[in-house]
Protein backbone atom coordinates (compact mmCIF):
# COMPACT_ATOMS: atom_id res chain seq x y z
CA UNK A 1 0.00 0.00 0.00
CA UNK A 2 1.28 3.49 -0.76
CA UNK A 3 0.83 6.54 1.36
CA UNK A 4 -1.21 9.50 0.21
CA UNK A 5 -1.07 13.14 1.30
CA UNK A 6 -4.31 12.68 3.27
CA UNK A 7 -2.74 9.96 5.59
CA UNK A 8 -1.67 11.57 8.92
CA UNK A 9 1.18 9.06 9.40
CA UNK A 10 2.92 8.53 12.87
CA UNK A 11 3.49 11.12 15.67
CA UNK A 12 6.86 12.71 15.59
CA UNK A 13 9.54 11.23 17.90
CA UNK A 14 10.28 14.57 19.71
CA UNK A 15 6.62 14.99 20.62
CA UNK A 16 6.39 11.49 22.06
CA UNK A 17 9.58 12.07 24.08
CA UNK A 18 8.22 15.32 25.55
CA UNK A 19 4.98 13.70 26.66
CA UNK A 20 6.85 10.74 28.16
CA UNK A 21 9.25 13.00 30.06
CA UNK A 22 6.38 15.09 31.37
CA UNK A 23 4.65 11.93 32.61
CA UNK A 24 7.76 10.74 34.43
CA UNK A 25 8.25 14.14 36.08
CA UNK A 26 4.62 14.29 37.18
CA UNK A 27 4.74 10.71 38.55
CA UNK A 28 8.03 11.32 40.41
CA UNK A 29 6.72 14.57 41.86
CA UNK A 30 3.55 12.83 43.00
CA UNK A 31 5.53 10.04 44.68
CA UNK A 32 7.80 12.57 46.40
CA UNK A 33 4.78 14.60 47.52
CA UNK A 34 3.12 11.48 48.94
CA UNK A 35 6.37 10.51 50.70
CA UNK A 36 6.76 13.98 52.21
CA UNK A 37 3.14 14.09 53.32
CA UNK A 38 3.44 10.57 54.73
CA UNK A 39 6.66 11.42 56.54
CA UNK A 40 5.24 14.58 58.05
CA UNK A 41 2.09 12.77 59.10
CA UNK A 42 3.74 9.62 60.48
CA UNK A 43 6.65 10.99 62.50
CA UNK A 44 10.20 9.61 62.96
CA UNK A 45 10.64 5.85 62.66
CA UNK A 46 12.95 3.67 64.73
CA UNK A 47 15.45 2.21 62.26
CA UNK A 48 17.55 0.07 64.65
CA UNK A 49 18.18 -0.67 68.34
CA UNK A 50 21.52 -2.13 69.53
CA UNK A 51 23.00 -3.01 72.92
CA UNK A 52 25.73 -5.28 74.29
CA UNK A 53 23.50 -7.46 76.47
CA UNK A 54 26.36 -9.44 78.04
CA UNK A 55 28.19 -6.32 79.19
CA UNK A 56 24.93 -4.73 80.36
CA UNK A 57 24.58 -7.23 83.24
CA UNK A 58 28.21 -6.74 84.29
CA UNK A 59 28.79 -2.99 84.29
CA UNK A 60 27.06 0.37 84.58
CA UNK A 61 27.03 2.96 81.80
CA UNK A 62 26.05 0.57 78.99
CA UNK A 63 23.92 2.23 76.29
CA UNK A 64 20.94 1.14 74.25
CA UNK A 65 21.53 2.90 70.91
CA UNK A 66 18.31 3.88 69.11
CA UNK A 67 18.72 5.12 65.51
CA UNK A 68 16.05 7.17 63.78
CA UNK A 69 15.29 7.45 60.07
CA UNK A 70 15.80 11.21 60.37
CA UNK A 71 17.25 13.77 62.74
CA UNK A 72 15.18 14.20 65.90
CA UNK A 73 14.83 16.82 68.61
CA UNK A 74 16.35 16.15 72.03
CA UNK A 75 14.61 13.34 73.95
CA UNK A 76 14.21 13.72 77.72
CA UNK A 77 14.08 11.06 80.43
CA UNK A 78 10.36 11.77 80.93
CA UNK A 79 9.65 10.49 77.40
CA UNK A 80 11.25 7.10 78.06
CA UNK A 81 9.62 4.19 79.88
CA UNK A 82 11.63 1.06 80.75
CA UNK A 83 10.10 -2.16 82.08
CA UNK A 84 11.28 -3.49 84.48
CA UNK A 85 12.30 -0.14 85.94
CA UNK A 86 15.97 0.77 86.17
CA UNK A 87 17.72 4.16 86.55
CA UNK A 88 18.93 5.72 83.30
CA UNK A 89 19.81 8.89 81.44
CA UNK A 90 19.30 9.95 77.81
CA UNK A 91 21.52 11.63 75.22
CA UNK A 92 20.40 12.73 71.74
CA UNK A 93 22.72 13.31 68.75
CA UNK A 94 21.28 13.92 65.27
CA UNK A 95 19.88 10.51 64.28
CA UNK A 96 20.76 8.72 67.52
CA UNK A 97 19.13 8.52 70.94
CA UNK A 98 21.25 6.76 73.62
CA UNK A 99 19.53 5.34 76.69
CA UNK A 100 22.34 4.96 79.23
CA UNK A 101 21.76 2.55 82.12
CA UNK A 102 23.12 3.86 85.43
CA UNK A 103 23.39 0.37 86.93
CA UNK A 104 23.97 -3.14 85.55
CA UNK A 105 20.79 -4.78 84.33
CA UNK A 106 19.17 -7.95 85.64
CA UNK A 107 20.26 -11.21 84.03
CA UNK A 108 17.87 -13.44 82.07
CA UNK A 109 15.34 -10.62 81.83
CA UNK A 110 13.35 -9.12 78.95
CA UNK A 111 13.52 -5.30 78.95
CA UNK A 112 10.91 -3.28 77.07
CA UNK A 113 11.69 0.30 76.14
CA UNK A 114 9.14 2.85 74.93
CA UNK A 115 9.97 6.37 73.74
CA UNK A 116 6.99 8.69 73.38
CA UNK A 117 6.55 11.92 71.45
CA UNK A 118 9.70 11.63 69.36
CA UNK A 119 9.71 14.87 67.34
CA UNK A 120 11.74 15.42 64.14
CA UNK A 121 13.90 18.48 63.76
CA UNK A 122 11.98 20.99 61.72
CA UNK A 123 8.41 20.13 60.72
CA UNK A 124 6.50 16.91 61.10
CA UNK A 125 4.37 14.83 63.42
CA UNK A 126 5.71 13.04 66.50
CA UNK A 127 6.18 9.30 66.73
CA UNK A 128 6.42 6.54 69.32
CA UNK A 129 9.21 3.95 69.41
CA UNK A 130 8.90 0.48 70.91
CA UNK A 131 11.71 -2.06 71.28
CA UNK A 132 12.80 -4.87 73.57
CA UNK A 133 15.88 -7.00 74.28
CA UNK A 134 16.77 -10.06 76.37
CA UNK A 135 19.75 -10.15 78.75
CA UNK A 136 21.72 -13.41 79.09
CA UNK A 137 21.77 -15.48 82.31
CA UNK A 138 24.51 -14.96 84.89
CA UNK A 139 27.22 -17.58 85.34
CA UNK A 140 29.42 -18.68 88.24
CA UNK A 141 32.83 -20.39 88.19
CA UNK A 142 33.96 -22.37 91.23
CA UNK A 143 35.97 -25.31 92.58
CA UNK A 144 34.56 -28.59 93.82
CA UNK A 145 36.02 -31.80 95.22
CA UNK A 146 36.23 -34.95 93.09
CA UNK A 147 37.93 -37.41 95.42
CA UNK A 148 41.68 -36.85 95.21
CA UNK A 149 41.23 -34.32 92.42
CA UNK A 150 39.85 -30.80 92.27
CA UNK A 151 37.52 -29.63 89.54
CA UNK A 152 37.13 -26.17 88.04
CA UNK A 153 33.45 -25.85 87.13
CA UNK A 154 31.31 -23.31 85.28
CA UNK A 155 27.55 -23.12 85.78
CA UNK A 156 25.04 -20.91 83.99
CA UNK A 157 22.27 -19.80 86.33
CA UNK A 158 19.41 -20.85 84.08
CA UNK A 159 18.92 -24.39 85.34
CA UNK A 160 21.70 -25.82 83.17
CA UNK A 161 23.93 -28.61 84.45
CA UNK A 162 27.42 -27.54 85.63
CA UNK A 163 30.15 -27.73 82.98
CA UNK A 164 33.57 -29.19 83.87
CA UNK A 165 36.35 -26.83 82.75
CA UNK A 166 39.46 -28.51 84.20
CA UNK A 167 40.29 -31.37 86.56
CA UNK A 168 43.62 -31.75 88.38
CA UNK A 169 45.23 -32.32 91.75
CA UNK A 170 45.95 -29.53 94.22
CA UNK A 171 44.12 -26.51 92.69
CA UNK A 172 44.56 -23.61 95.13
CA UNK A 173 43.10 -20.67 93.23
CA UNK A 174 42.01 -19.61 89.76
CA UNK A 175 41.12 -16.55 87.69
CA UNK A 176 39.57 -16.00 84.29
CA UNK A 177 41.80 -14.07 81.91
CA UNK A 178 40.38 -13.50 78.43
CA UNK A 179 39.17 -16.83 77.03
CA UNK A 180 41.41 -18.94 79.28
CA UNK A 181 41.68 -19.72 82.98
CA UNK A 182 44.79 -19.31 85.10
CA UNK A 183 45.17 -21.94 87.81
CA UNK A 184 47.60 -22.06 90.74
CA UNK A 185 48.34 -25.64 91.84
CA UNK A 186 50.38 -27.20 94.64
CA UNK A 187 51.54 -30.78 94.18
CA UNK A 188 54.21 -32.54 96.23
CA UNK A 189 55.33 -29.32 97.89
CA UNK A 190 55.77 -27.54 94.53
CA UNK A 191 53.54 -24.58 93.60
CA UNK A 192 53.15 -23.60 89.96
CA UNK A 193 50.91 -21.69 87.53
CA UNK A 194 49.02 -23.07 84.53
CA UNK A 195 46.89 -21.60 81.75
CA UNK A 196 43.91 -23.73 80.72
CA UNK A 197 42.06 -23.34 77.40
CA UNK A 198 38.52 -24.71 78.02
CA UNK A 199 37.42 -25.40 74.45
CA UNK A 200 40.46 -27.51 73.51
CA UNK A 201 41.50 -28.70 76.96
CA UNK A 202 45.07 -27.53 76.32
CA UNK A 203 47.17 -26.79 79.43
CA UNK A 204 50.22 -24.51 79.31
CA UNK A 205 52.45 -24.49 82.39
CA UNK A 206 54.25 -21.20 83.08
CA UNK A 207 58.01 -21.79 83.58
CA UNK A 208 59.47 -21.08 87.02
CA UNK A 209 61.30 -17.79 87.53
CA UNK A 210 64.53 -17.89 89.61
CA UNK A 211 64.14 -16.09 92.93
CA UNK A 212 60.29 -15.99 92.69
CA UNK A 213 57.81 -18.55 94.02
CA UNK A 214 54.10 -18.16 93.24
CA UNK A 215 51.98 -18.46 96.41
CA UNK A 216 48.55 -17.28 95.28
CA UNK A 217 46.51 -15.24 92.81
CA UNK A 218 43.77 -12.63 92.92
CA UNK A 219 40.39 -14.01 91.78
CA UNK A 220 40.15 -11.35 89.06
CA UNK A 221 42.68 -10.51 86.38
CA UNK A 222 43.68 -7.01 85.27
CA UNK A 223 42.87 -7.23 81.57
CA UNK A 224 45.23 -9.94 80.27
CA UNK A 225 47.51 -9.54 83.30
CA UNK A 226 47.36 -11.81 86.33
CA UNK A 227 47.83 -10.29 89.77
CA UNK A 228 49.83 -12.78 91.86
CA UNK A 229 51.27 -13.01 95.33
CA UNK A 230 54.82 -14.36 95.34
CA UNK A 231 57.72 -14.99 97.66
CA UNK A 232 60.53 -12.88 96.20
CA UNK A 233 64.15 -12.60 97.24
CA UNK A 234 65.29 -9.30 98.71
CA UNK A 235 68.15 -7.49 97.03
CA UNK A 236 71.40 -8.16 98.80
CA UNK A 237 69.68 -9.90 101.71
CA UNK A 238 68.96 -13.47 102.69
CA UNK A 239 65.41 -14.81 102.76
CA UNK A 240 62.24 -13.98 100.83
CA UNK A 241 59.48 -11.40 101.05
CA UNK A 242 55.77 -11.86 100.27
CA UNK A 243 54.92 -9.35 97.52
CA UNK A 244 52.42 -8.69 94.72
CA UNK A 245 53.53 -9.43 91.17
CA UNK A 246 52.11 -8.96 87.67
CA UNK A 247 52.25 -11.55 84.89
CA UNK A 248 51.20 -10.61 81.36
CA UNK A 249 49.73 -13.73 79.76
CA UNK A 250 50.18 -12.23 76.27
CA UNK A 251 53.73 -10.98 76.95
CA UNK A 252 56.84 -12.49 78.48
CA UNK A 253 54.85 -14.51 81.06
CA UNK A 254 57.46 -13.63 83.67
CA UNK A 255 56.25 -12.32 87.05
CA UNK A 256 57.23 -8.70 87.61
CA UNK A 257 57.41 -7.97 91.33
CA UNK A 258 55.80 -4.72 92.48
CA UNK A 259 58.39 -2.69 94.36
CA UNK A 260 58.12 0.04 96.94
CA UNK A 261 59.92 3.38 97.01
CA UNK A 262 63.02 1.72 98.53
CA UNK A 263 63.39 -0.64 95.59
CA UNK A 264 62.48 -3.72 97.60
CA UNK A 265 59.38 -5.85 96.99
CA UNK A 266 56.20 -4.31 98.34
CA UNK A 267 55.29 -6.38 101.42
CA UNK A 268 51.73 -7.64 101.02
CA UNK A 269 49.07 -9.28 103.15
CA UNK A 270 46.19 -9.23 100.64
CA UNK A 271 45.48 -7.96 97.12
CA UNK A 272 42.03 -7.07 95.74
CA UNK A 273 41.36 -6.62 92.01
CA UNK A 274 38.14 -5.50 90.32
CA UNK A 275 37.65 -6.96 86.85
CA UNK A 276 34.79 -4.48 86.35
CA UNK A 277 36.70 -1.22 86.93
CA UNK A 278 40.32 -2.43 86.84
CA UNK A 279 41.11 -0.97 90.26
CA UNK A 280 43.80 -2.70 92.34
CA UNK A 281 44.14 -2.21 96.11
CA UNK A 282 46.94 -3.74 98.18
CA UNK A 283 46.88 -4.26 101.94
CA UNK A 284 50.46 -4.15 103.17
CA UNK A 285 52.08 -6.02 106.03
CA UNK A 286 52.33 -2.81 108.06
CA UNK A 287 48.51 -2.42 107.72
CA UNK A 288 48.83 0.39 105.20
CA UNK A 289 46.29 0.38 102.39
CA UNK A 290 47.45 1.55 98.95
CA UNK A 291 46.08 1.80 95.44
CA UNK A 292 48.34 0.48 92.70
CA UNK A 293 48.31 1.55 89.04
CA UNK A 294 49.96 -1.11 86.84
CA UNK A 295 50.31 1.27 83.88
CA UNK A 296 52.43 3.80 85.75
CA UNK A 297 53.68 1.73 88.69
CA UNK A 298 52.46 4.50 91.01
CA UNK A 299 51.44 3.51 94.54
CA UNK A 300 48.94 5.89 96.20
CA UNK A 301 48.35 5.65 99.99
CA UNK A 302 44.73 5.28 101.11
CA UNK A 303 45.20 5.04 104.88
CA UNK A 304 45.42 2.15 107.32
CA UNK A 305 43.21 -0.90 107.60
CA UNK A 306 42.60 -3.74 110.03
CA UNK A 307 41.17 -5.83 107.17
CA UNK A 308 40.63 -5.53 103.42
CA UNK A 309 37.48 -7.09 102.00
CA UNK A 310 37.61 -6.03 98.35
CA UNK A 311 35.36 -3.85 96.20
CA UNK A 312 31.70 -3.01 95.81
CA UNK A 313 29.83 -4.65 92.92
CA UNK A 314 30.78 -1.83 90.51
CA UNK A 315 34.46 -1.99 91.49
CA UNK A 316 34.48 1.72 92.33
CA UNK A 317 34.80 1.67 96.14
CA UNK A 318 37.28 -0.23 98.32
CA UNK A 319 35.68 -2.04 101.26
CA UNK A 320 37.79 -2.37 104.39
CA UNK A 321 37.85 -2.02 108.17
CA UNK A 322 39.59 0.88 109.90
CA UNK A 323 39.71 1.92 113.56
CA UNK A 324 36.06 3.03 113.44
CA UNK A 325 34.56 0.00 111.70
CA UNK A 326 33.39 -0.91 108.19
CA UNK A 327 34.08 1.63 105.47
CA UNK A 328 33.45 1.95 101.73
CA UNK A 329 35.80 4.48 100.13
CA UNK A 330 35.32 5.70 96.57
CA UNK A 331 38.52 5.53 94.53
CA UNK A 332 37.09 8.11 92.12
CA UNK A 333 36.45 11.04 94.45
CA UNK A 334 37.61 9.84 97.89
CA UNK A 335 34.13 10.00 99.43
CA UNK A 336 33.44 7.63 102.32
CA UNK A 337 30.39 5.61 103.31
CA UNK A 338 30.48 4.40 106.90
CA UNK A 339 28.46 1.19 107.43
CA UNK A 340 27.11 0.87 111.01
CA UNK A 341 27.29 -2.41 112.91
CA UNK A 342 23.53 -2.73 113.43
CA UNK A 343 21.50 -5.53 114.99
CA UNK A 344 19.84 -8.79 113.94
CA UNK A 345 16.55 -9.69 115.65
CA UNK A 346 17.57 -7.51 118.59
CA UNK A 347 21.08 -8.97 118.91
CA UNK A 348 24.09 -6.75 118.14
CA UNK A 349 26.22 -8.26 115.40
CA UNK A 350 29.89 -8.21 114.47
CA UNK A 351 30.82 -7.64 110.81
CA UNK A 352 33.10 -10.32 109.36
CA UNK A 353 32.74 -9.53 105.66
CA UNK A 354 30.84 -6.96 103.59
CA UNK A 355 29.82 -6.64 99.94
CA UNK A 356 27.88 -3.73 98.43
CA UNK A 357 25.38 -3.85 95.58
CA UNK A 358 25.21 -1.28 92.75
CA UNK A 359 22.44 0.56 94.62
CA UNK A 360 24.46 0.68 97.86
CA UNK A 361 22.68 -2.21 99.61
CA UNK A 362 25.02 -3.93 102.09
CA UNK A 363 25.16 -7.71 102.35
CA UNK A 364 27.28 -9.04 105.18
CA UNK A 365 28.57 -12.10 106.91
CA UNK A 366 27.96 -11.40 110.58
CA UNK A 367 28.49 -13.20 113.87
CA UNK A 368 25.93 -13.51 116.67
CA UNK A 369 27.40 -14.77 119.98
CA UNK A 370 26.74 -18.44 120.73
CA UNK A 371 25.12 -19.96 123.81
CA UNK A 372 27.04 -21.26 126.86
CA UNK A 373 30.44 -20.48 125.33
CA UNK A 374 29.61 -22.62 122.30
CA UNK A 375 30.45 -21.82 118.66
CA UNK A 376 28.98 -18.51 117.42
CA UNK A 377 26.12 -18.30 114.95
CA UNK A 378 27.38 -17.07 111.60
CA UNK A 379 24.80 -15.88 109.07
CA UNK A 380 24.59 -13.78 105.91
CA UNK A 381 22.36 -10.72 106.13
CA UNK A 382 21.04 -7.75 104.22
CA UNK A 383 21.44 -4.46 106.08
CA UNK A 384 19.00 -1.60 105.58
CA UNK A 385 19.75 2.09 106.00
CA UNK A 386 18.52 2.04 109.59
CA UNK A 387 21.21 -0.54 110.53
CA UNK A 388 18.72 -3.40 110.88
CA UNK A 389 19.89 -6.78 109.53
CA UNK A 390 17.62 -9.30 107.81
CA UNK A 391 18.90 -12.89 107.74
CA UNK A 392 19.21 -14.38 104.25
CA UNK A 393 21.50 -17.42 104.59
CA UNK A 394 22.37 -19.45 107.68
CA UNK A 395 20.66 -20.53 110.90
CA UNK A 396 20.25 -19.02 114.36
CA UNK A 397 19.32 -22.43 115.80
CA UNK A 398 22.22 -24.58 114.57
CA UNK A 399 25.80 -23.23 114.52
CA UNK A 400 27.63 -23.68 111.22
CA UNK A 401 30.54 -22.10 109.39
CA UNK A 402 30.21 -19.60 106.55
CA UNK A 403 33.23 -18.64 104.48
CA UNK A 404 33.55 -16.17 101.63
CA UNK A 405 30.50 -14.34 100.31
CA UNK A 406 30.21 -12.62 96.96
CA UNK A 407 27.78 -10.56 94.91
CA UNK A 408 27.25 -10.66 91.16
CA UNK A 409 28.15 -7.34 89.48
CA UNK A 410 24.47 -6.44 89.05
CA UNK A 411 23.65 -7.32 92.68
CA UNK A 412 21.11 -9.93 91.58
CA UNK A 413 22.77 -13.01 93.08
CA UNK A 414 24.50 -13.43 96.44
CA UNK A 415 26.62 -16.54 97.00
CA UNK A 416 28.08 -17.91 100.25
CA UNK A 417 30.32 -20.83 101.17
CA UNK A 418 28.40 -22.79 103.83
CA UNK A 419 29.83 -25.71 105.80
CA UNK A 420 27.76 -27.64 108.36
CA UNK A 421 30.74 -28.05 110.72
CA UNK A 422 30.79 -25.39 113.48
CA UNK A 423 34.03 -23.80 114.68
CA UNK A 424 34.83 -21.40 117.50
CA UNK A 425 37.11 -19.47 115.13
CA UNK A 426 34.74 -19.66 112.15
CA UNK A 427 35.32 -20.97 108.64
CA UNK A 428 39.10 -20.41 108.77
CA UNK A 429 39.27 -22.75 111.76
CA UNK A 430 38.00 -25.72 109.76
CA UNK A 431 40.32 -28.40 108.44
CA UNK A 432 41.10 -27.74 104.74
CA UNK A 433 39.89 -31.18 103.77
CA UNK A 434 36.53 -30.56 105.51
CA UNK A 435 36.22 -27.28 103.62
CA UNK A 436 37.05 -28.96 100.35
CA UNK A 437 34.78 -32.00 100.87
CA UNK A 438 31.70 -30.68 102.69
CA UNK A 439 31.23 -27.05 101.63
CA UNK A 440 28.16 -26.03 99.67
CA UNK A 441 27.66 -22.87 97.63
CA UNK A 442 24.31 -21.32 98.52
CA UNK A 443 23.12 -18.90 95.82
CA UNK A 444 20.48 -16.38 96.89
CA UNK A 445 18.36 -14.38 94.44
CA UNK A 446 18.16 -10.89 95.98
CA UNK A 447 15.26 -9.82 93.73
CA UNK A 448 13.12 -12.89 94.34
CA UNK A 449 14.28 -12.95 98.00
CA UNK A 450 14.73 -16.70 97.90
CA UNK A 451 17.50 -19.27 97.61
CA UNK A 452 18.11 -19.92 93.91
CA UNK A 453 20.35 -23.00 94.17
CA UNK A 454 22.64 -25.01 96.46
CA UNK A 455 25.58 -26.77 94.82
CA UNK A 456 28.65 -28.59 96.22
CA UNK A 457 31.67 -26.33 95.83
CA UNK A 458 33.91 -23.58 97.19
CA UNK A 459 36.33 -20.83 96.06
CA UNK A 460 34.01 -19.15 93.54
CA UNK A 461 34.22 -16.12 91.30
CA UNK A 462 31.67 -14.35 89.12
Amino acid sequence: MSLTFSDPGSPSSPQRYRWGLLGIVLFTSLVALVAVVGTLAEGPRLRSATIDEATAIQASGVSLALRSDRAVAAVSESQVTITPETPFSVETTELDVAVIFDQPLLAATTYRVSVNSVVPRGFGASGTWETSFQTPPEELVYLRSAGELDELVRVVLDGSAPELVYQAEGILSFARVGVVYAVVRSVGGETFLELVEPSSGAVDRIPDTPGITVTGMARSAWGTTLVLTVDAELRGKAGTFRAPALLDTLGSRTPEVVEGADGNPLGVTKVAVSDVSGNIVVWLRNQSLVRFDPLTGIVVPLGTAAELWGFDALGESALYVDSLGTLARSLADGSENRIPAGALEGFPVFHEFTVLGPDGTAFQRVVVPGLADGPPFTVVTEETSDAVHTRLIGSLQTPQSIGAIGLSPNGQYLVAEVNPAPSVTGFVGLDPEIIRRDTTLVIYDTRAQAIFAEIPGYAFTW
